[in-house]
């Protein structure tokens, strides 16, 4: 991407009132309370790209008062002098660092045709969890026609087809009035002919745009979610009607508008009513498996290009989210500006611990307030942030408790890294349980032997010379032959690597958690329980160099 969505501004729009969001060009993970503003954000942008394929009347229309289709805030409107309703979006070139800022309103529409927002429509990608529920709402006796879906959801983003837009080519027919202007004689059949044409002319294109996301879902479906399936699934997206049209006046006219089928086979079992057969989540993968599928098969080359997603994984449990964020966070979007919005702090965790120690191409954020007063981005601070805030106020009470938090936290995921294993919902094991069984784990790694009667005697900063640095003794032994020389050179090499960096890896993990155990009964544990014995800052500070440090190894 050459340009990165750099701020966004939003006044007088459906929950704002005024609103502003620095993102600098970084991803965003966003978390809030139903009402908080989420979706909102996610249909300012995604009104903001759709401008510009829009004729003006088509978006002033969202910002004026008097229009039935108005997205402005009610509650602004109700003061004696409203904001204007405005979405600006400032786009900064990743390389010249030029800001350039877009805007939308009653009065102003700078992204008419303007090729950077055009482009940037066309190779972004919007997905909410209505695409879920119009996957998997159909009742057990119907036929599961997806065109509905396809149309909103799918259609816009299509690459061109042969020099024809597959959604501009949709929009030119999908009235069904082939005579708007009611013409006669032979500028009506004109207009019924032509009408026909541009019938064919979607016809022709739609199978192959519906059958190019079908191969492509089913080997995002087999890559991503097959594990663990009994028998191969086998999924299968098609047009089974095509749109057409016959007649050539206004009684025998008749439009017929398009039908894509999706059903599944289990091995040798064909199922035409996946909804009445599967479970919630295998059909949240397979809708998945079609929606990022659509993603991929229809790639643009654009200078902004943004994945925004809302609330996607509501259905899924969280070892199923996981897998779906590892897929975000893959080659595969990479050159995504990700922003991620979600109403369920344990998965904005999750995902932020998912990211891990490091992560200054993210930002995180907490949304806060309602429509009728005002909707605020705060950054959503760690606990090891928070207590550095408390340590540098001096509340060292709490700097201790936040850190017991995050000890806690991360004892439980190195825990399930040495059980290789999730804890289950329910289980608890203490704070000193999950670190020993971590501990026990990383000695079983280690030749204790070696451990104890060479490498720990051993100075780290010497240990590197426990193993000849040097092969010259080994090239220059006549007695060896060239591949006995080659295997001595690469087990030395292997042994050198184990002392300096693995054994010493494993010694400094096995002291840190030694560390941590000792300074728990003195810090960590009275910040969880009452004690009437005072806590000292360099204690605190201490033990929160020892929980970074475990942080970053987690």
């Amino acid at each position: 991407m050459k340009s990165r969505l750099h701020r966004l501004e939003i006044q007088n729009f459906k929950a704002f009132r005024e609103f502003a969001l620095d993102l600098e060009g970084r991803h965003l993970l966003v978390y809030g309370p139903n009402g908080s503003g989420k979706s909102s954000l996610y249909w300012a942008l995604y009104t903001f790209l759709q401008s510009a394929r829009k004729q003006t009347p088509g978006v002033a229309k969202y910002f004026d008062p008097a229009d039935s289709q108005s997205l402005l805030n009610i509650h602004e409107q109700g003061e004696v002098t409203p904001k204007p309703g405005e979405i600006a979006l400032t786009m900064r070139d990743a390389v010249t660092k030029i800001d350039t800022t877009y805007r939308i309103s009653h009065t102003t529409h700078d992204t008419h045709r303007q090729p950077a927002i055009l482009k940037g429509d066309l190779a972004s990608d919007f997905i909410t969890y209505r695409f879920f529920f119009g996957f998997s709402h159909f009742r057990n006796s119907e036929k599961y026609n997806l065109w509905p879906l396809f149309e909103k959801e799918i259609l816009p983003f299509c690459v061109s087809t042969g020099g024809k837009v597959p959604l501009d080519c949709w929009n030119a027919i999908k009235g069904g009035d082939p005579n708007p202007f009611t013409s006669r004689g032979l500028g009506g059949t004109y207009a019924y002919d032509d009408f026909t044409r541009r019938v064919g002319e979607f016809a022709a294109i739609l199978p192959g745009i519906v059958d190019t996301i079908s191969i492509e879902a089913q080997k995002f479906y087999d890559e991503h979610f097959s594990q663990g399936d009994p028998e191969k699934v086998t999924l299968k997206l098609g047009v089974t009607t095509l749109p057409s049209s016959t007649g050539n006046n206004q009684q025998t006219f008749q439009f017929t508008i398009p039908v894509i089928e999706f059903g599944i086979q289990i091995g040798s079992k064909t199922i035409t009513r996946p909804q009445a057969f599967l479970n919630e989540a295998k059909l949240t993968q397979l809708a998945l498996s079609v929606r990022f599928a659509a993603s991929l098969v229809n790639l643009h080359e654009s200078d902004l290009k943004l994945l925004v997603l809302d609330d996607l994984l509501v259905s899924l449990d969280m070892s199923n989210r996981m897998k779906v964020v590892e897929i975000l966070l893959s080659e595969t979007f990479a050159n995504y500006q990700k922003i991620i919005l979600t109403h369920e702090l344990g998965f904005f965790r999750e995902f932020r611990r998912k990211l891990g120690a490091g992560h200054p191409e993210w930002c995180f954020l907490r949304l806060e307030g309602n429509a009728a007063t005002k909707i605020e981005a705060r950054s959503e601070k760690t606990d090891i942030q928070k207590a550095e805030e408390y340590l540098h106020g001096y509340n060292l009470d709490e700097a201790a408790l936040c850190l017991r938090k995050a000890a806690e936290d991360m004892g439980r995921r190195w825990r399930e890294w040495a059980d290789k294993k999730a804890i289950p919902p329910g289980t608890f094991f203490t704070l000193t349980e999950n670190l020993r069984a971590a501990r026990n784990k990383l000695l079983g790694e280690l030749p204790l032997n070696i451990l104890e009667k060479i490498i720990e005697p051993t100075p780290s900063a010497y240990r590197n010379l426990l193993v000849a640095a040097s092969d010259a003794d080994v090239d220059g032994n006549a007695a060896l032959d060239a591949a006995t020389k080659g295997i001595l050179k690469s087990k030395r090499k292997r042994l050198r690597e184990a002392f300096t960096t693995d054994y010493s890896d494993r010694l400094r993990q096995i002291k840190l958690i030694d560390d941590i155990l000792a300074c728990t009964e003195r810090v960590l544990n009275p910040a969880a329980h009452f004690s009437i014995t005072p806590l000292y800052e360099k204690e605190v500070t201490d033990a929160l160099d020892l929980i970074k440090q475990l942080e970053t190894i987690v």
